[in-house]
């Protein structure tokens, strides 16, 4: 996928609907009028809203401001986490996402890099990758930092609650250290899982100490420290249309990463269906009425 195609392949990040690209190729414009740029390097701005909620506009200027010193304060912060090693964890965390040579794969939150560059180094040779980041210049970090050898990278500024591409677009998902955060996180987590196709891959995670440990001295301490820690996993906001979900402890078990398989339908019980073996009419729906509450 170069360039051109990658811009054909972007649609309203609102209203799912096809975009126009200019003529020079600077800019898209949807049905509305909303203009989005592409930058000089390749990054397209598919913000939205353009006004970001308050939320996310305080961790966009946070991220923004931090990137200098990003990379050596995550570290930091794994190798407080008992002595984590972050480098196995992250190729765990890509591990989960099965991707091979050519496939076709997003990720939300990119940050500077660390974990894009081992989803390239999965697809290639001839797959794509495709990254976005809230900051600006977190993604510029990163697109200075990979390397694009045997493999295509495109490059989006956006909101994991907003993408703009359509159904069933991505062979796998990841999105690692941000969706606390998120204004909107029920809309990313569905967002997450539309744009990967059914049988395709979606691996979440972010900060929240294991319930058992939350009581221990030193853990206690850390989430007095830093209240991000406290956050409970997300288990409301997953999608219904998924299957095979499992939940990982990682980084001392102070966060967790959850993997699931996007399915094309979401599960059903079959509440009518008669019991076996019964000399009268017995099921889940007649149980549920002489159910008391």
């Amino acid at each position: 996928m170069n360039q051109k195609e990658f811009l054909e392949s972007l649609v309203c990040p609102l209203t799912g609907t096809a975009l126009t690209i200019a003529e020079d190729g600077k800019s898209l414009k949807s049905e509305d009028g909303t203009i989005y740029e592409v930058g000089d390097t390749g990054i397209v701005n598919m913000l939205y809203p353009k006004e970001l909620l308050p939320e996310d506009a305080r961790e966009q200027y946070l991220y923004d401001q931090a990137v200098l010193r990003y990379d050596k304060g995550v570290s930091w912060v794994f190798e407080t986490l008992n002595h984590s090693d972050e480098a196995a964890t992250r190729q765990f965390f890509i591990d989960l996402m099965e991707l091979k040579p050519g496939m076709k794969a997003l990720e939300v939150g990119a940050g500077t890099g660390k974990d894009s560059a081992l989803i390239l180094d999965r697809v290639r040779p001839g797959g794509t990758a495709v990254l976005s980041d809230l900051s600006p210049n977190m993604l510029k970090r990163a697109q200075e930092k990979l390397s694009t050898e045997d493999v295509n990278v495109h490059y989006f500024l956006g909101n994991g609650s907003y993408l703009p591409f359509p159904d069933d677009t991505f062979d796998a998902v990841f999105h690692f250290g941000g969706i606390n955060t998120f204004s909107e996180r029920k809309r990313a987590f569905d967002e997450l899982t539309r744009v990967v196709r059914p049988g395709g891959k979606v691996v979440v995670g972010d900060e929240s100490v294991a319930p058992w440990l939350r009581n221990t001295p030193t853990y206690a301490t850390l989430l007095k420290a830093n209240p991000l820690f406290r956050a409970e996993v997300p288990l409301e906001d997953v999608p219904a249309n998924i299957e095979n979900f499992k939940l990982h402890y990682v980084f001392g078990n102070a966060f967790y990463v959850m993997e699931y398989r996007v399915t094309a339908k979401a599960p059903e019980v079959d509440i009518d269906l008669p019991i076996p073996g019964k000399d009268f009419v017995d099921n889940w729906r007649l149980r549920a009425e002489k159910a008391v509450d």
